[in-house]
């Protein structure tokens, strides 16, 4: 994996995780926040072929 697919793939786990715990502390501004994230980096994954497809569907259920 490149350094790019290295890069997005750790942000969108990263902003997964953010929006969990801002569901979990009940803060909508940040779980907002975090949806929009979450949707921009999967933009860019499209954009530039990149598979998100792989493991990412399991955190987002328990999000």
């Amino acid at each position: 994996m490149n350094e790019f697919m290295t890069t997005l793939h750790l942000r969108i786990y990263d902003a997964l995780e953010s929006l969990r715990r801002a569901r979990d502390v009940g803060d909508r501004d940040l779980v907002v926040a975090q949806a929009g994230e979450i949707e921009d980096l999967v933009e860019i994954a499209a954009r530039h072929g990149v598979d998100i497809d792989c493991g990412y569907r399991e955190l987002a259920h328990a999000a």
